[in-house]
This record gives structure tokens, sequence and C-alpha cells, in this order.
């Protein structure tokens, strides 16, 4: 993320009542400060499975299996405390590159404490929860087992293990029934600038000293569709699985907008799942299947003319109008914000919905099933708003607002570190 994100001061909350502290724990009961007081089943059942492991050791190996093994397994299950202890590093990482994106001056204020910090023992950080000496230790053992179990969740996800064969998928259809039929490559590089209107964006194919320049390597395609021949240039286009260690971002380099391909959260193993824990958050999911835009394409076009003919081609691809689902289209009306995300900036303008995508099915004599694929269609100068860094509508503030608005309320409460650790804007 940039530096310059951590500067709130001109970015308006999105949140309905304009307070972005009041938080609804309704999806994530186990982020609440108040869930071990709350009188609940839940929390009581916690409590339980405490009392049972608390001082034998085997019940306690056993419930560890039981977390991470399918039932009825003959051999016990292979998965035990040192796979644990991975989910647990990894919350802890990612609280800490949480951090690391917080203000100088605010990150000590609300550091972990070393206890919680240096503990990846399940029964232990049990013992600070149901501890009602210390408040923020509590809550802190809290957030941390509740991040690893979320962490397990995406894991276990047969939604996202499969994230990259329906990848390969989704690109192997696009190269056999539109990268085929590509006739020539260019570079292109734009000149822009924001318009006095302060929305519009101005741009021309001769960049001119002191504008913002994008570099596009812009492919020409002609192919038949029903009785026309349709000829596009689509002069941007990528695909990502939402697991990816090093997920795309744009950063202005030497002047110029660049795409670039940097790690986002520490990882190991097959890949992080620091992107989908803060969407799950921000976006108040508590179960990863239910995330619709684990892939991803985006594709950037001229004008809007360009975009029919491009929902055209991908038609005639993937199959017919009916795959798609929750279309929003602030294009035809600027209005259209239902699907979008609460931060969304003013004057956003994009072509976006889930593309259901038929896979053959995955044993013989079966039913094909459907995997989607969120896809966001830019003209050109909707897109340039997107990376010029005066716009509302940039990536930039809109990843401001959504870890400023999204996620620090939720995992940082100012119930637990104080009313004033970090001021955010109201409108």
């Amino acid at each position: 993320m940039n530096r310059r994100w951590v500067d709130a001061s001109n970015l308006d909350t999105r949140n309905a009542d304009g307070d972005p502290w009041a938080v609804d724990y309704g999806a994530h009961p186990l982020l609440d400060p108040r869930f071990v007081n709350r009188r609940s089943r839940l929390g009581r059942f916690f409590q339980q499975m405490y009392i049972r492991i608390r001082d034998d050791d085997e019940a306690y190996r056993d419930e560890i299996r039981r977390m991470l093994n399918p039932p009825l397994r003959e051999d016990g299950g292979g998965r035990g405390t040192a796979e644990l202890c991975q989910y647990l590093t990894a919350a802890e990482t990612y609280v800490r590159d949480l951090l690391a994106l917080l203000p100088a001056s605010s990150r000590d204020h609300v550091r972990p404490d070393a206890k919680i910090s240096a503990c990846n023992d399940l029964r232990t950080l049990m013992s600070f929860l149901f501890s009602p000496e210390y408040p923020r230790i509590r809550f802190e053992a809290q957030r941390k087992l509740y991040l690893a179990k979320l962490l397990l969740d995406v894991d276990h996800s047969r939604h996202i293990q499969h994230g990259p064969k329906h990848k390969a998928y989704f690109e192997r259809l696009l190269r056999e029934g539109l990268w085929e039929h590509a006739l020539d490559t260019n570079a292109v590089e734009v000149g822009f600038n924001i318009d006095e209107d302060g929305e519009s964006i101005r741009y021309n194919l001769r960049p001119k000293p002191g504008q913002e320049r994008f570099e596009f390597k812009s492919i020409f395609l002609e192919k038949a569709v029903d009785t026309r021949k349709i000829a596009l240039d689509v002069l941007y286009y990528n695909c990502r699985f939402k697991r990816t260690v090093v997920p795309i971002s744009y950063e202005i380099v030497d002047g110029s907008h660049r795409v670039i391909e940097r790690k986002r959260w520490d990882a190991t193993g097959r890949g992080s799942g620091g992107s989908i824990l803060s969407k799950m958050i921000r976006k108040g999911i508590n179960n990863p299947n239910d995330m619709r835009d684990i892939l991803g394409a985006m594709f950037i076009v001229h004008d809007e003319d360009a975009i029919d003919d491009l929902l055209t081609l991908l038609d005639s691809v993937f199959g017919n109008p009916i795959s798609w689902q929750d279309v929003t289209d602030t294009l035809v009306d600027t209005r259209d914000k239902r699907r979008l995300d609460l931060q969304s900036g003013r004057g956003y303008r994009v072509y976006k919905g889930n593309l259901g995508i038929l896979h053959p099915p995955d044993l013989p004599g079966g039913l094909p099933y459907r995997f989607h694929v969120e896809v966001q269609i830019y003209a050109l100068e909707g897109f340039l708003r997107t990376v010029h860094g005066a716009h509302d509508a940039s990536h930039l503030a809109l990843k401001l607002r959504q870890f400023l608005h999204g996620i620090v309320p939720v995992v940082f409460p100012r119930s637990i570190y104080g009313e004033d650790w970090l001021r955010l804007p109201k409108k």
C-alpha cells in the first residue's frame, strides 16, 4: 500500500450513519470485544471446550485433530498442533501487516501485547480469553483465535481450493474463443489530466509535459458474430485469483502509471489469505464460499460502444445474458451503485457483474457446475479516473477508505484502545 494512504483528512465516510466506528458484529461475533461477557450459547460452548481441554492433554490434542481433520477417519487424522500453529502465526502476521499501514504515531498504541504475539498455542490463548482481569489481552487473544479460524475456513473452502483450476479454464475459453482472433498488438501510451469540473478526465495519445501517463498493450481483434464482424481494441486485460500473493496494483513510476506486481501479505505454502480475510471482515462475510469475486477479470476498451461490442464477444464465448448476475452499470445510470462497495468514490464509472461459467463435471456422468468470475469493464476515460491521483474514484482512495473505515474499527475497536487513538472523518 502507498504511504500517502495514511492521510485520511479529505475522505468522507461512506457509512450510512456517518460513524465509521459503529460496527455491526452480527457476522463476526468473536471480533466483538463484549463476546465473552454476553450471554450466548456460542460463548457457553467455547467455555465448555476450554474446560474440557484445560487440564487434559489428550483431550486437547483430540480437540485440535477434530478441528483440522474429517470425522470418522480410522487413523484419527493426520493434521494436528503443528498445522494449527501455522494458522495462528498467519493471524499474527495479518495483524502486524495492518499495523504497518497505520500512521506511525498510532501503531504503538494498538500493537498487540507481547504475550499474545508470541503465543501460538490454542489452549493458552483460550486461557487469556476467559481471564477477566485484562480486557485488552482478552480481546487480542480472542481476535487472534478468530482470525486463525477464518484463515482455516479459507483453506477448507472448496470454492477457493478450485480457484486456480477455474481461472485456468476461464482463460482457456478466452484464449480459444477471443484471443485467437487477435490480429495485432500495439504499445499505447496515454497522457491524461483531470478536467476543471474535478470529475471528467481529458486524455490524448501524445502525452504532454505535466500530464500523468499510462502505458497499455493493446490487442486488436476481429471476430464474426452472427451476421456481423466485430473489430475491437482491447487496451488492457487481466485475470486474477484473489488469493494471489502478488496482487496487481497501479503506482506512479517516473510520472507514469505502471502495473506493479507486489507481495501484499507475508505468506507461505499455497498463498496468502490476507486479501480474502480483509474482505470477509469489512463486508460482514463469515463464509468464504459466499464470496463471488474469488476470480476477477478486468477489460479496458476505448468507449461505451466498444463495451457493447466486448459484451457481445463475451456472450459468444461463455453463453448468453442469463449467465450474468448482480450487474451494476454506472455508465448507463450513474445512480446504479446498489452493489458497489460502500467506499466507492464519486464518479466511479464501470460495467460490473458476476459472469457464471459452466464447468464440465468432475466425475463421469455428473452434471456441469457453475462458478463465477467478477468481470469489470471500463471505458478508457472511466478507467483513467481510477488511476488519477486527485480523483475521488481513484483506486488508492478506495483502498484507503476500505482500510480505514472497513477494517480498522473492527480489528482495533475504540472500546479497547480508547476513543482518540485514531481520528476518522465523519460526514
